[in-house]
């Protein structure tokens, strides 16, 4: 009877809105469960609702700290003019070219949690980085900003250049959420300041990485 319980409360964790699966572990009560959830809503509000449908559907009073939640995004389908990013004049070689954003994925457990992004070249090789990120917007931000800077690196060492990220910051611009990133480019001896901004469609990680992409992206154009 009790691991019939534990099956209705697996089923029912699926109707909490933003939840994609659910496993729930124990005999008589759960001991463990895991989620994997979009991020339309926060991890705190995803863990309280488990709590809540847990104690008044079944009975059973849980401790948020046996409760795990991931949540994963991707965000191709959002920006779909990142598909289609003009090359580099031709002669720049293959490290020269601009790079296609492939995908942005997130993942949350607490408090804490990481941004990976992958990109893929003209010459398709596809690199990716990963950035830690946190429960706040600034802090999935800059984790967003530190995954490409990742993702960006075996590109950037070829051309012998290197990007520093000095600014990340999330900020209202009329009626609309965006994600500043400043930066400098270095190459040859020389500096670049980069500055790009995007909207938040939906999670602020995945701007910053199309607002320093874009930046840099332009830099590459123009080098």
């Amino acid at each position: 009877m009790a691991d019939r319980r534990l099956e209705q409360l697996q089923v029912e964790l699926l109707r909490i809105p933003g939840v994609r699966s659910a496993r729930v572990v124990g005999d008589e009560l759960p001991t463990e469960i895991h989620i994997i959830a979009s991020p339309e809503r926060t991890a705190k509000q995803l863990v309280r609702d488990v709590q809540s449908l847990a104690t008044a559907g079944f009975e059973m009073p849980i401790d948020h700290r046996i409760v795990s939640v991931v949540q994963l995004r991707d965000v191709t389908s959002e920006a779909p003019t990142e598909r289609r990013p003009r090359p580099l004049p031709v002669g720049e070689g293959r490290a020269e070219g601009r790079p296609i954003l492939e995908r942005v994925v997130q993942a949350d457990k607490g408090d804490q949690g990481w941004v990976k992004v992958a990109l893929q070249w003209p010459d398709g090789t596809v690199t990716e980085g990963v950035g830690e990120s946190g429960m706040s917007r600034n802090a999935r931000a800059r984790g967003g900003a530190a995954a490409l800077l990742h993702a960006l690196s075996p590109a950037l060492d070829a051309r012998g250049a290197r990007l520093d990220v000095e600014h990340v910051a999330c900020q209202r611009v009329g009626a609309a959420d965006t994600v500043m990133v400043r930066a400098t480019y270095y190459r040859s001896g020389a500096s670049a300041p980069l500055v790009g901004i995007a909207l938040v469609h939906d999670d602020a990680a995945g701007a910053a990485v199309r607002a320093l992409l874009h930046a840099l992206n332009r830099r590459l154009h123009g080098s």
